[in-house]
């Protein structure tokens, strides 16, 4: 079971649901949730305020939107690998999208930090196909 999951989404419903599933199919003990990309960051920060060994106390996922208002998704990456890449080793992003626009894949893959690539809405064969990420994987050995 992965520690924390960080879901970050404008929309309520999709937090709603993936917060339930993650917690009911017991793939994440803690799950966390922000609206946008930068909510997430602001979470990140204050982590860092709050938290002697804020890399331990760091979501290990963070399941990300593409298209938000106010930060959306690719902003999120640029700001999270400037600000924490160094600092967050044990984190990694898997993009949770309704995006069907080839760019988007091809965009995903220059990011090293995103492990994977979904398609909304989360459900249980996404969560099992998530599972055999080599990243996540090790979580439930």
């Amino acid at each position: 079971m992965i520690n924390k999951v960080l879901c970050v989404d404008d929309d309520s419903i999709s937090l709603t649901i993936s917060k339930l599933l993650l917690k009911r199919t017991g793939f994440a003990e803690n799950v966390l949730t922000a609206v946008d990309g930068h909510d997430a960051l602001l979470f990140l920060e204050k982590l860092f305020e709050d938290h002697t060994n804020p890399e331990q106390e760091a979501p290990n996922l963070i399941l990300l939107d593409i298209n938000m208002p106010v930060m959306n998704g690719w902003e999120f990456l640029d700001a999270f690998i400037e600000q924490y890449g160094t600092k967050l080793h044990n984190t990694r992003v898997v993009i949770l999208s309704s995006t069907i626009d080839p760019e988007d894949f091809a965009r995903a893959k220059k990011y090293a930090i995103v492990t994977q690539f979904l398609s909304k809405p989360l459900s249980v064969e996404t969560l099992l196909e998530l599972k055999e990420n080599d990243f996540v994987r090790k979580f439930f050995n």
